[in-house]
């Protein structure tokens, strides 16, 4: 008989853990630790009812993300005063000097895909209020890049954002590198001449 009630308080013990164990988990989980423990969790919590998603514990990290920008300079025109001569001409003329387009990134630090530091939250937070509307990336963030660099002709801006892999992810793939993980996923995409000046009150 002692027998039988040391089984029966054992049996409970377990099932009471396993219930605890089921409400810790099913809260979140979409999280990988709630992934992996599907198998052996949902069946029995879409049962009893304890399939609630709550998501009680701490969000996914953010995505890294930045203005990427390309700044284009004019064609060097061809005039009969600075066209190079032909090799059978007499002398020689300096050949015309081309730009090549420049690539940058807002905030500036993000060249090595790294999140802002503490000392630069206002850039990251001025990326972030310029992308949420393609006005303001021709009217306020074009015009500022174009006088940054003087002798542009157009200046392509792109919001760039870089996907962060799950862990499950990760874990599946551990040869792999993070950067190789992730991905670019381009949101917004604006051209703006730097020729003319843009009107802040059309926003």
């Amino acid at each position: 008989m002692k027998k039988v009630k040391l089984l029966f308080k054992a049996l409970l013990s377990l099932w009471i853990v396993y219930n605890i164990f089921v409400m810790l988990v099913m809260p979140n989980v979409g999280a990988y630790f709630g992934r992996v423990t599907a198998n052996v969790v949902t069946p029995y919590a879409n049962t009893v009812g304890l399939n609630a998603g709550w998501n009680f514990f701490s969000p996914e990290p953010a995505h890294p993300m930045y203005l990427k920008y390309t700044v284009y300079y004019p064609e060097p025109e061809i005039t009969p005063e600075n066209a190079p001569e032909s090799e059978e001409g007499s002398g020689s003329s300096s050949p015309l000097e081309e730009r090549d387009p420049v690539e940058g990134y807002f905030p500036v630090q993000n060249d090595k895909r790294d999140v802002p530091n503490i000392t630069h939250k206002r850039e990251w937070a001025l990326m972030r209020y310029m992308v949420l509307d393609a006005k303001r990336l021709r009217i306020l963030m074009g015009p500022w890049l174009c006088r940054q660099y003087p002798g542009a002709v157009s200046i392509t801006m792109e919001h760039v954002i870089e996907t962060i892999p799950f862990l499950d992810q990760a874990v599946r793939f551990q040869d792999e590198s993070m950067k190789d993980l992730s991905k670019e996923v381009q949101s917004l995409r604006e051209t703006v001449s730097c020729q003319g000046g843009m009107d802040e009150e059309s926003l």
